[in-house]
C-alpha cells in the first residue's frame, strides 16, 4: 500500500466547492486546509502508483485547483 500526500495550490475563493468535489473519490483519506505555501493538503491511501497517478487526475481536473504537487510516503513514524 502506498500512502501520499497531494499538496494543492487553489484559485481564490474555489476552495469550498474543490473540497466537495474532493470528498467523493475514493482513497482520498484527508484534506486540510494550510496556510503557507500551499492552499490544501490532501492525503491518500491506494494499492499501486497507477492508482495515485489516477487519483491525482482526478483532483487536478477539479475547477479551481492550480498546481498539485505528490510527495509519497516512505516512512511514517507513529508518536
Amino acid at each position: 500500500m502506498i500512502n501520499a500526500y497531494i499538496l494543492l495550490t487553489m484559485q481564490t475563493g474555489d476552495s469550498e466547492k474543490a473540497i466537495s468535489e474532493m470528498r467523493k473519490i475514493e482513497n482520498v483519506e484527508k484534506i486540510s486546509v494550510v496556510a503557507g505555501e500551499y492552499d490544501i493538503v490532501v492525503r491518500v491511501h491506494v494499492k499501486s502508483l497507477e492508482k495515485l497517478l489516477t487519483v491525482t487526475n482526478k483532483i487536478q481536473m477539479i475547477n479551481g485547483v492550480k498546481k498539485t504537487t505528490t510527495q509519497v510516503i516512505e516512512k511514517e513514524i507513529s508518536l
